[in-house]
């Protein structure tokens, strides 16, 4: 069967205990032990994002049926709250994209902005101190934004000494497994701005912006390891979870 569920209360909470003693021991992440096995075989890694579990629905369900039709198996997944911790080191990489798109773009706005205001011609120069000021400063929060939205917390809400914490926010992280999964996955992901994603897509369908985007997928191989690693998808937290059910039912 492709489910296995207890068939009375007294059956499940056995299960349980079963379970909560059993799984500290695993790990959460499949291995093949064929050694040819891997040849050609890619893994990525996809979040469903917290845009999903705001309220009950199918959305979560809908979107991993969507990513199965590439075929590939899934071999690892878990629920975690995403610590401020993990969200800068995750997200990391995209910080000084964004500042070295966006801080110019808002400091010529700012120019404009202050040159219609005043009604006086500023320079160059003054643009470019406006970009290293203020530019420098909205990029900075679009990307606590984008911490705020993965961890429900922004970095300068939380003591630093408490960033390793669980967040506020759910997510769902799945490891992929196959031939040109990298691809795959992505194709059926969409482009990250989900206005410009094509027709079909999980981004197009579910997407709102570039930050509240449904999904994340892995752009390459060397991104899914660091990502896996940060995320700690080999980690079974599931044991702990379920003993502290036993303990306190």
């Amino acid at each position: 069967p492709a489910v296995i569920t207890a068939g009375e209360q007294k059956e499940a909470e056995a299960v349980i205990e079963l379970f909560a003693k059993w799984l500290p021991t695993q790990n959460n992440l499949i291995h093949n032990r064929q050694e040819d096995y891997y040849e050609g075989i890619e893994r990525t890694l996809v979040i469903i994002k917290p845009d999903n579990w705001r309220y009950a629905s199918s959305r979560p369900g809908m979107i991993i049926d969507m990513f199965s039709r590439s075929g590939l198996r899934i071999v690892a997944i878990k629920v975690l709250k995403m610590s401020v911790s993990q969200a800068v080191r995750f997200y990391g990489p995209t910080k000084d994209g964004l500042k070295n798109r966006l801080a110019p773009i808002y400091g010529m706005q700012a120019r404009e902005l202050l040159e219609r205001e005043f009604n006086i011609p500023l320079t160059e120069e003054i643009e470019k101190t406006l970009t290293e000021s203020f530019g420098d400063l909205y990029s900075e929060e679009q990307f606590e934004r984008i911490v705020e939205f993965m961890a429900g917390i922004k970095t300068y809400e939380r003591p630093r000494d408490e960033w390793d914490e669980p967040g506020l926010v759910k997510s769902m992280i799945l490891v992929y497994e196959g031939k040109d999964a990298i691809g795959k996955i992505r194709t059926i992901l969409g482009a990250t701005d989900p206005t410009k994603a094509a027709a079909g897509t999980i981004r197009r369908e579910f997407g709102s912006n570039i930050c509240i985007n449904a999904a994340h997928a892995s752009d390459s191989v060397e991104s899914a390891v660091r990502e896996m690693g940060i995320l700690e998808v080999e980690k079974n937290h599931l044991g702990g979870v379920l003993r502290h059910y036993v303990a306190n039912r």
